[in-house]
């Protein structure tokens, strides 16, 4: 049975935000505060926010009640993240899969070092990818935590997770790099425990 927290990760429309560049004078770490204090479902729509290392300062996961609703997405983008000064890029997610294949939702825990890797994908290998993503004797076994298809830039994002730094970035670097569907990808890291 899944509880009326877990609903709200496998329901509505959910979107990722890739923060690139902030208003003058605007600390990454102030705005990641102010939007963790929009709150999640059902009052708020931040389901996560988190300041990265990578190619964006910041990575935050959205959620809006209607799975239809595109304007109230572009809505919450144009206005209540610009004005807390959030300049981005963002996706929108199609279908899931985690680490036991499950295309239902993704129920990710939150490790301690975390990675999401935006993945390019050869066309038509998104499926096949996912399954072999999942599997626990796979290339990253069980630093894979959950991936979405997304409609964007990038074709999937992976999250990757482990206890420390060095698990995880071994993941990415020499693990991710074996799935031949993948054409390029891009990683940011994130300390789970903030």
């Amino acid at each position: 049975m899944v509880s009326v927290e877990d609903e709200f990760k496998y329901t509505g429309l959910h979107a990722f935000i890739f923060i690139n560049e902030l208003d003058p004078g605007r600390n990454i770490r102030t705005v990641i505060n102010d939007l963790r204090a929009v709150g999640p479902p059902p009052d708020g729509e931040v389901i996560f926010a988190a300041e990265t290392v990578g190619s964006s300062l910041g990575f935050v996961h959205v959620r809006l009640d209607d799975p239809d609703d595109l304007r109230g997405l572009q809505d919450l983008i144009a206005n209540k993240l610009w004005k807390l000064g959030v300049h981005c890029d963002h996706c929108i997610e199609k279908d899931t899969s985690n680490r036991n294949g499950n295309r239902q939702g993704v129920k990710r825990d939150t490790p301690e070092i975390i990675a999401i890797s935006k993945l390019r994908v050869q066309p038509g290998a998104i499926p096949q990818l996912l399954d072999d993503l999942a599997d626990p004797e796979g290339p990253i076994g069980s630093t894979f935590k959950g991936a979405s298809v997304i409609f964007g830039k990038w074709d999937v994002l992976v999250q990757l997770g482990g206890e420390d730094f060095t698990t995880v970035a071994n993941a990415v670097f020499e693990d991710l790099p074996r799935f031949d569907a993948i054409l390029h990808s891009d990683t940011l890291f994130t300390d789970g425990r903030h």
